[in-house]
């Protein structure tokens, strides 16, 4: 408790005693999601840029790659993912590209790959199937 209380601070947590019997009957894993171990903590990494119509990079305001340290239980399955990465057309045709995952390495390859491809779909938007239809 005390690390998480250093970690988040504000953030609280909560500890609830449960007998065997509750967690045969009201875990949503049965009795299968009673741990017999810490949770591990992770870092995961992240990468994320905004590229306008046209291919140019937008500014911005937080670093394009970062990391953090996640309790495993903190996720939704994203700690096991050595990478991941989107490139998202939004409404006015900005493309979000966004990474993530455990191997730092990997995230930066896979940024690289997402940007390039965000520069070409920003460029040749009907390539991707971005074009607005009339």
């Amino acid at each position: 408790m005390e690390r998480w209380r250093s970690e988040r601070p504000g953030q609280i947590a909560e500890v609830e005693e449960w007998d065997r019997r509750k967690w045969e009957r009201e875990s949503p894993g049965g009795l299968s999601t009673v741990r017999d171990r810490l949770p591990d903590r992770r870092v995961v990494h992240y990468a994320h840029a905004v590229f306008l119509p046209g291919g140019v990079r937008e500014s911005a305001v937080r670093p394009d790659q970062w990391s953090v340290d996640v309790w495993e239980f903190e996720t939704d399955l994203y700690t096991d993912q050595v990478v991941r990465w989107n490139t998202v057309r939004w409404l006015g045709g900005e493309i979000n590209v966004r990474a993530s995952g455990t191997d730092e390495g990997a995230v930066a390859a896979a940024f690289a790959a997402a940007c390039a491809q965000a520069v070409d779909q920003a460029k040749d938007p009907g390539k991707y199937g971005d074009c607005d239809e009339r």
